[in-house]
């Protein structure tokens, strides 16, 4: 359990780094790139209002928001057209790049020309060009071409540099908190400790004198017979008794973080598990219905198995509606077998399922011992499932509970496929074996 707490809190550090890192180099590359267009815009603006060249000095724009100097004019790759109704260029200015011939700049025109945008950026093999038109006061229309490669290769360099920045933080991050999980949970984990060294101590304490009462209980049955006290105070040690060692049970289970798991007939355990509670739902005038299907196997531990299935039926045995139907199904889903308990609740509607595997959580908050239980056995249940890598949940529609488990066959598949070609090897080779 320790062990699952350091990696939970490594994982949930871990994912905060993650969309922070994300949030924040999102907004830096988000904000470079916004504003290298803003500035391609605001340079093919002045250009466009000084008829294709570039001031020399920012005086002459001081409108608009970036700096020019002398050297301005020389930095920026553009060309400036005026361009008639036909898209045919009347008036060409090349003289500051030098990249593209005359056809080129002919058909980058006419792409241009098409778009409904008055401003943009576009493509022309592995360039890209931020354009601007706009009609002039002879009905003609003024367009500037900028290069834009330059600061959309300064943007990529950025988002490389960037992830590269966010990834290595990533990773000394979780170094760092791998380190420090240990020490961040240890009060929690110390907690949890004294908690189980509790159980077991209380247990022992306990065992003791329940055994002195009901040995004197006896007694007196013996000296002036049976009555209504001397019963219920048996019924209510006997009861203290199984609740200790169910505690006991359920902090044993919480403690084996390792177990070895065998292959083990699910299918025959359920089938046993389920006889054993036959009678019982019977005798109690509610009906069983069951639908084991046959040669499933998973990896388990045979007697964590049962118990879980005698928990499950149990519970629904004890719950079920008076002439109810108490079902039980074992079949195979894909790579998983799956059993379902269900029995028949009318008064399940807006139940919060959800906490049903909480310890010590009864549905009946009155927690009156009319119907036998601690509300432990389904924490037991989600501890044993949890045990064979499983899950398990609840739910209730139309009148019934159900509860379903569902636990991985494909391990036990995959091993027995090991087994076969491990065999045939030995068969195809006697002398090897010999």
């Amino acid at each position: 359990m320790i062990k699952k707490m350091k990696l939970k809190f490594i994982m949930i550090a871990g994912i905060a780094v993650v969309v922070v890192l994300f949030i924040v180099l999102g907004l830096v590359n988000g904000i470079n790139y916004y504003n290298n267009l803003y500035e391609s815009y605001q340079t093919l603006e002045v250009i466009l209002d000084n008829e294709g060249f570039l001031p020399a000095s920012q005086s002459e724009v001081w409108m608009h928001d970036i700096i020019f100097t002398e050297d301005s004019q020389f930095e920026e790759r553009y060309f400036y057209a005026i361009v008639d109704g036909d898209d045919s260029i009347i008036m060409m200015n090349m003289d500051f790049i030098a990249s593209l011939k005359q056809e080129d700049v002919d058909k980058l025109v006419k792409k241009v020309m098409k778009r409904d945008d008055y401003r943009g950026l576009i493509r022309m093999g592995k360039t890209t060009y931020c354009y601007m038109r706009r009609r002039n006061e002879n009905g003609f229309y003024d367009l500037a071409v900028l290069n834009f490669t330059p600061r959309m290769m300064a943007s990529h360099n950025l988002l490389r540099f960037s992830l590269t920045v966010g990834l290595a933080s990533l990773l000394l991050f979780i170094l760092i908190i791998s380190i420090a999980a240990r020490k961040a949970i240890e009060p929690m984990a110390n907690n949890i400790q004294a908690q189980k060294q509790f159980i077991t101590n209380a247990s022992h304490e306990l065992k003791t004198p329940l055994a002195v009462i009901s040995a004197n209980v006896e007694v007196i049955e013996m000296m002036e017979g049976k009555n209504e006290w001397t019963e219920s105070t048996l019924k209510q040690v006997s009861r203290m008794s199984e609740l200790i060692s169910r505690l006991v049970v359920l902090s044993r289970l919480q403690e084996k973080e390792q177990i070895t798991l065998s292959d083990v007939d699910f299918s025959e355990v359920a089938e046993e598990a389920v006889q054993e509670y036959g009678a019982v739902i019977c005798t109690d005038g509610k009906n069983l219905e069951k639908n084991l299907e046959k040669g499933l196997h998973v990896l388990a531990d045979r007697s964590g198995l049962r118990e879980l299935v005698s928990i499950l039926t149990d519970n629904a045995a004890k719950y079920c509606d008076d002439k109810g139907t108490v079902r039980v199904n074992l079949t195979r889903k894909g790579k998983t077998a799956v059993l379902t308990v269900a029995n028949d609740y009318a008064d399940g509607a807006g139940v919060d399922y959800s906490r049903f595997f909480e310890r010590f959580y009864r549905e009946d908050q009155s927690h009156n011992s009319e119907k036998k239980g601690f509300g432990i056995g389904l924490s037991m249940a989600e501890s044993i499932t949890e045990m064979f890598r499983g899950k398990i949940g609840a739910f209730w529609k139309d009148g019934v509970i159900t509860f379903q488990v569902c636990i991985p066959i494909d391990r036990v598949e995959k091993n027995a496929k090991i087994d076969k070609t491990e065999k045939s090897e030995k068969t195809e080779n006697p002398a090897e074996s010999k």
